[in-house]
């Protein structure tokens, strides 16, 4: 029997009524088309879970407008997930190693000018050494903390590793939502949370399930997601269901309206 975070992982899943499913799949749709055809001549916008953080922030508290920038804090989780993966692949031994193995790569992409390296290997590449080790420490600590929590042994076939997945408005280029996950199993999609126990977490792993049933070309009920923070072992589950659609639909439609309006629970 597998206890804890991996059984939550692992545990099957509710049935869901399969008619009633497609149908609040139809109208989610139908929702989402209205929104890109009204709002299509004033965007791009890309609905990530940042942004239904920022628009439900009940006192404004999440800087919603903040310009993205690279520090300790946003770079922990790709550096972390990088370490994870070299774990689970037998790459490395430790986080510690993961993490330098990653850090070592930047430099070797960014001095080579290889067409691989990214915002995140050139920010790296520039940080002076007191910063960077800052910043490695950060992200060994993100990374130990998720490969402590799972038995990676207990999963039937390795899980998917921060595999962000992105769903594309087939009625407007301009309008798209992203579903982050952090590890990904046939059956869950586990988030790992940072700040404070919020009101909006729900809506923010709504996310997650709406875009996995968008992008779905079966039709297929996604696995259910699993909002964890490390520092308190605390959970939020979202499972699958037609007033999970609905609610993620309306999600979606408040923060494009720009409104801090509240959302029918995904419970």
């Amino acid at each position: 029997m597998v206890d804890g975070l991996t059984g939550e992982l692992l545990a099957p899943v509710p049935a869901v009524d399969e008619a009633s499913w497609r149908a609040a799949l139809a109208d989610a749709q139908s929702m989402l088309a209205d929104l890109a055809v009204r709002r299509g001549a004033t965007g791009p916008f890309r609905v990530t879970d940042h942004d239904v953080r920022a628009a439900l922030s009940a006192h404004g508290g999440d800087p919603g407008g903040a310009p993205f920038a690279w520090s300790t804090r946003t770079a922990r989780r790709a550096l972390g997930l990088a370490a994870v993966r070299s774990l689970v692949a037998g790459r490395a031994r430790t986080p510690v190693e993961g993490v330098h193995a990653r850090v070592a790569e930047s430099s070797r992409w960014v001095r080579e000018g290889t067409a691989s390296a990214s915002q995140l290997d050139r920010w790296l590449a520039g940080l002076p050494p007191a910063a960077l080790a800052a910043v490695g420490a950060e992200a060994v600590t993100w990374a130990t903390r998720l490969w402590c929590a799972l038995d990676w042994s207990a999963f039937p076939a390795p899980p998917l590793l921060g595999r962000d997945r992105w769903w594309d408005s087939p009625h407007s280029a301009l309008l798209a939502l992203r579903g982050r996950a952090d590890v990904r199993t046939a059956r869950s999609h586990l988030v790992v949370l940072t700040g404070p126990r919020r009101p909006s977490v729900r809506a923010e792993l709504t996310l997650v399930t709406l875009v996995e049933a968008l992008r779905a070309r079966d039709g297929a009920v996604p696995g259910r997601v699993i909002g964890w923070w490390p520092d308190s072992g605390h959970l939020v589950r979202v499972e699958p269901g037609p007033s999970v659609l609905r609610s993620g639909a309306e999600t979606v439609a408040l923060v494009l309206a720009g409104t801090g309006a509240p959302v029918r629970s995904a419970a």
